[in-house]
C-alpha cells in the first residue's frame, strides 16, 4: 500500500521571495538615494563655481571700463566706455550670488553691513547713468566719484583673482564645497562695497 504524499509547505520559499525582493528594493532606493545627494552637492557646487567666475568677471570688466570712462578725452569715447559699463552691470547679479552662497555655506549671514551687494549694484549703476552726460571733458566731481568706484572695483578684482575656477566638472563642484579658503573670500568682497560712505552721485 502506497504511503500518501505529503504537501510540501509553500510558506517558507514564499517568504523568501518576498525577503529577496524587498532586499532587492531596499538596495535599489539606497543606491538612489546616495546617488539623488550626490548629484545635489554636484548641483550645490557648480553654483557656487559660477557665481564666483561671474563675479570675477563682472569686477574686470567694471575695473577696466571704469578705467576707460575716466580716461575718456571726448564725450564720444566716453559714452562707448559708459555703455560697456552699464553693459556689465547686467551681470553683475554673480556677485550677490556669491556672497549668499557663502552665507549658505556658513549657515549664517555676514556680520550687518550698511548696504548688500544688490544695493551697491544699484546704487552705483543709478549714478552712472547721470554721470558725464555733456559735451567736454568730466568736471572734478565726475572724477572723483569713479575714481573712489575704480578704486572699489580694483580692490573686489584683485580679492577675485585668488578664486581660480576656469574648469567646472562634477570633481571640482564637489571639491569646492569642502575649499575653507573661498566662503571668507566672498566677506571680504561685501567689506570692499561698504568701505564708501555714500555710493550716491551729488554732481
Amino acid at each position: 500500500m502506497e504511503e500518501p504524499r505529503t504537501k510540501r509547505p509553500i510558506f517558507a520559499p514564499v517568504v523568501l521571495i518576498l525577503l529577496t525582493f524587498s532586499l532587492i528594493g531596499n538596495v535599489f532606493l539606497y543606491a538612489k538615494t546616495i546617488h539623488d545627494n550626490q548629484m545635489d552637492r554636484v548641483d550645490r557646487g557648480t553654483s557656487i563655481i559660477r557665481s564666483g567666475n561671474d563675479a570675477a568677471a563682472f569686477f574686470n570688466e567694471a575695473a577696466a571700463q571704469t578705467e576707460a570712462l575716466s580716461a575718456a578725452a571726448d564725450a564720444a569715447s566716453r559714452m562707448t566706455a559708459k555703455s560697456k559699463l552699464l553693459a556689465a552691470y547686467l551681470k553683475s547679479g554673480g556677485v550677490a550670488a556669491f556672497i549668499q552662497e557663502a552665507e549658505d555655506v556658513n549657515g549664517k549671514p555676514f556680520p550687518a553691513a550698511k548696504r548688500s551687494a544688490a544695493e551697491f549694484m544699484d546704487l552705483t549703476a543709478a549714478a552712472l547713468q547721470t554721470l558725464g552726460n555733456h559735451e567736454g571733458p568730466l568736471a572734478e566731481g565726475e572724477k572723483a566719484y569713479l575714481q573712489g568706484l575704480l578704486q572699489v572695483f580694483q580692490a573686489c578684482r584683485q580679492e577675485m583673482s585668488s578664486f581660480s575656477h576656469d574648469t567646472v566638472n562634477q570633481e571640482q563642484a564637489l571639491a569646492i564645497l569642502v575649499d575653507k579658503q573661498w566662503p571668507p573670500l566672498a566677506g571680504k568682497l561685501l567689506n570692499r562695497m561698504n568701505e564708501p560712505a555714500d555710493l550716491a552721485f551729488k554732481g
